[in-house]
C-alpha cells in the first residue's frame, strides 16, 4: 500500500470514528439529519452490518447503517460520508441500499408478496462543490416501461458553519470543520505552490479552527450535552484531521504536536472536573441519606411507631424497618 492509499485509509477511519458516539448524541444527530423526533430515553440504536458482497465477489463497505427501534418497530437508516461526488455515487447509494433491503427482507401476507424497505439514506458531502444538488436522482425504467424514481438527499456540509452544527446537535460532525479546509489548501497550493507563504497561513487557520472546535467540545462536555468518551471521540478526531492536512499540505511536525497537547490539556481536565463533580453529588446524597437514617433511629429511640415515622417523614415503611432493623440489635 502507498502512501496516498495509506493516507485514504487513515481518512476514512478518522471520519468513520466520528460516529461512534454514545447513544444520546447519535440518536439526537439522527433528528436533525433525518428530521425525526426520537425519544433518546425511549429509543434504542444499534449498529448494523455495512458488508455486502458484489456482484464480482468483492466485499462492498457503506459507512453507516443503523436501526433506531421505537418500542417493537425498527426503522432503518444509511449515511454515506464523502469528500469528493462522482456520477456513479447516486448509483452506489441504490447498490448499497438494495443489498440492505435484501438483508432485511420478510415474506408478507398469504400470497407469497415479498416487501423489501430501502432504509432512509442520505450522503454528507464534506467538500465544496457547485455541481452537487440538493438531492441525487436516478431513474428506473423496466422493460414493459414502468418507470421508478430513486433520490437521495444530500448535505453540502460546507455551507455549515460550527455554530450551525451546534445549534441543530449535529456534534459528531463538529471536527469535520477542520477538514472544510481542504479545498481551501487545495486551491492555494495549485495557486501558489507547495510551501508557500499563503499555503502556511491556511494551516495556521486550520490550527485555528482545531482550537476553536475543541473549546467548544470541551464547553458541550461541561454543559451535559455529551459526556466523556463522546468528547474525547471529537477532541481525537479533531487533532487526526489537522494532523492528515499538516502532513499533506504543510509537513510542519512541531504543529502537530501543538494541536495534540492543546486537545489533551482540554480533555484531562475535564473529565477530572467532571469526576470531581460526580464525587461531591454522590458525597452529598449519601450524607443525606445518613441524616434521614439518624433522624429516623432518634424518632423511633423516643417512642415512636415505624407507621408514624413513616408518614410525618413522608416514607416508605419498608424503608423505616430496614433501617431500624439495620441498626438496633
Amino acid at each position: 500500500m502507498n502512501t496516498k492509499d495509506e493516507q485514504r485509509v487513515k481518512l476514512d477511519e478518522i471520519l468513520k470514528s466520528l460516529f461512534a458516539v454514545s447513544k444520546k448524541v447519535l440518536i439526537t444527530m439522527m433528528n436533525s439529519l433525518f428530521k425525526e423526533n426520537f425519544d433518546v430515553k425511549m429509543a434504542e440504536i444499534t449498529f448494523e452490518n455495512n458488508e455486502f458482497v458484489s456482484d464480482d465477489y468483492d466485499i462492498i463497505r457503506g459507512d453507516l447503517f443503523l436501526k433506531i427501534s421505537k418500542g417493537n418497530k425498527p426503522y432503518h437508516y444509511h449515511i454515506e460520508l464523502q469528500t469528493k461526488n462522482d456520477s456513479t455515487m447516486v448509483i452506489r447509494m441504490f447498490e448499497y441500499g438494495f443489498k440492505k433491503a435484501k438483508e432485511l427482507a420478510k415474506n408478507y401476507g398469504n400470497v407469497g408478496e415479498t416487501v423489501i424497505y430501502i432504509p432512509k439514506q442520505l450522503v454528507i458531502f464534506v467538500e465544496q462543490n457547485r455541481n452537487i444538488k440538493d438531492e441525487l436522482k436516478m431513474k428506473l425504467i423496466f422493460p414493459d416501461g414502468q418507470e421508478i424514481k430513486y433520490t437521495v438527499p444530500t448535505m453540502k456540509y460546507w455551507e455549515y458553519s460550527d455554530i450551525d452544527i451546534m445549534q441543530d446537535k449535529m456534534y459528531p460532525l463538529l471536527p469535520l470543520q477542520v477538514f472544510k479546509l481542504r479545498y481551501k489548501m487545495e486551491q492555494v497550493k495549485n495557486k501558489h505552490g507547495e510551501g508557500s507563504f499563503e499555503l502556511k497561513e491556511t494551516i495556521m487557520e486550520a490550527k485555528k479552527i482545531s482550537e476553536v472546535i475543541s473549546k467548544e467540545g470541551s464547553q458541550l462536555f461541561n454543559s451535559g450535552e455529551i459526556d466523556g468518551d463522546d468528547l474525547h471521540r471529537i477532541l481525537l478526531a479533531v487533532a487526526n484531521l489537522f494532523e492528515y492536512l499538516n502532513t499533506k499540505y504543510g509537513e510542519d511536525v512541531k504543529l502537530n504536536e501543538e494541536v495534540r497537547s492543546m486537545t489533551k490539556t482540554l480533555y484531562d481536565p475535564a473529565v477530572e472536573q467532571r469526576g470531581i463533580e460526580k464525587g461531591i453529588e454522590k458525597g452529598r446524597e449519601e450524607g443525606m441519606e445518613k441524616g434521614i437514617e439518624k433522624l429516623i433511629l432518634k424518632q423511633y429511640s423516643k417512642g415512636l411507631s415505624i407507621e408514624y415515622i413513616a408518614e410525618i417523614n413522608d416514607l416508605d415503611v419498608e424503608y423505616v424497618k430496614a433501617v431500624v432493623k439495620n441498626n438496633i440489635q
